[in-house]
């Protein structure tokens, strides 16, 4: 069985959604559908920053993940947080992930825009240069197409619909795909 810890904020955890239609609920119904045995924890908590994960990251991994998909920075980008905060808590969020030998898969947010030009493209390239320093794969956008759109949003325009988390679910998988071969031949 391989265990993913899906680790972030309100677009992990589904806010607004029955449980079985949150991201990782999602995530584990498909895999499994496909043929899978994996068992996805929900490691999402509702207006989470990076450094609320960070705070969580140590009692997660006692559920001894295989892989973890990283996904904060929206409440970390509303709130305007230094670009320079957030990379630290992200880069110690997979340096404990690495350390209790998961893999990991980190997620951006680039469709988040209007904190002014400069900020928003050092927020969007955190992910890169971070993706690059550990590593790790890098799915640049959680949200692909999803703000803004009423066919794939609660009516906030943000948060995803049923709709919305099985477009995140499409979007992850080709990503997440090759990490499973290394899981299993690991």
């Amino acid at each position: 069985m391989i265990t993913i810890l899906a680790l972030g904020d309100s677009l992990t955890t589904g806010y607004g959604l029955a449980a079985e239609a949150s991201f990782a609920s999602r995530l584990e119904q498909i895999l499994n559908r496909e043929g899978g045995d994996v068992r996805v924890i929900d490691g999402g908590v509702s207006g989470d920053t990076a450094y609320d994960g960070l705070r969580r990251i140590d009692r997660l991994l006692a559920h001894n993940p295989d892989l973890v998909i990283v996904e904060f920075g929206t409440n970390d980008w509303y709130s305007g947080l230094p670009v320079e905060q957030i990379k630290a808590n992200l880069t110690r969020i997979i340096d404990k992930c690495q350390n209790a030998g998961a893999l990991v898969l980190l997620t951006g947010v680039r469709s988040l825009s209007g904190q002014g030009d400069e900020y928003d493209a050092e927020f969007h390239n955190l992910y890169q240069e971070l993706a690059r320093e550990k590593q790790v794969p890098l799915m640049p956008d959680f949200l692909p197409g999803i703000p803004g759109n009423l066919e794939l949003t609660l009516p906030d325009g943000l948060h995803p619909n049923e709709a919305g988390v099985d477009a995140i679910v499409a979007a992850v998988l080709p990503v997440l795909r090759p990490m499973f071969d290394e899981v299993l031949g690991g």
